[in-house]
């Protein structure tokens, strides 16, 4: 058994085919941010999602599971430190789901991975009275990070 199926094993409790586990987690995660976020934006838990919800919480599972597939594939090449450092990556990607559903129309989001840092992003965004603020939360920035700062604030749709 490999590291990684290792660690996915852990984390469903059970033994299952290599990789479900973590394609189910991936999917699970973004599907909760997805409707967290929406609750936030609107006072209420949704029932369901709209056409255009779906479609983008479908597009950000498929896009991770394309990663996923990529690093299950190199994993048995990687350390066990390589490993754990790849597969929290995607717990950073969910980041930019919620952001993505709590703040509908930016070009860009903390942990979506469209910045220099990836899923690695330590900013958050904060809602005030003139604006959606890009914030730059923990230690170094990247150039995109700093940029989109700079830049704000910002309107959603």
């Amino acid at each position: 058994m490999t590291i990684l199926d290792n660690l996915l094993t852990r984390a469903s409790g059970a033994m299952q085919k290599p990789g479900l586990a973590m394609r189910k987690a991936i999917a699970t995660a973004h599907s909760a941010a997805t409707y967290a976020a929406i609750k936030e934006r609107t006072g209420v838990m949704p029932k369901g999602l709209s056409k255009a919800e779906r479609s983008d919480l479908k597009a950000r599972v498929a896009e991770q599971l394309k990663y996923y597939d990529a690093f299950a594939a190199q994993a048995g090449d990687m350390s066990e430190a390589g490993v754990v450092a790849r597969a929290g990556m995607y717990a950073g990607a969910v980041r930019g789901t919620y952001y993505g559903a709590r703040y509908p129309g930016l070009n860009q989001y903390p942990g979506d991975g469209s910045t220099k840092c990836l899923t690695n992003c330590l900013c958050s965004l904060d809602e005030r009275d003139d604006g959606i603020h890009w914030i730059l939360d923990g230690g170094e920035h990247c150039e995109d990070c700093q940029a989109m700062a700079e830049g704000g604030p910002y309107e959603t749709e």
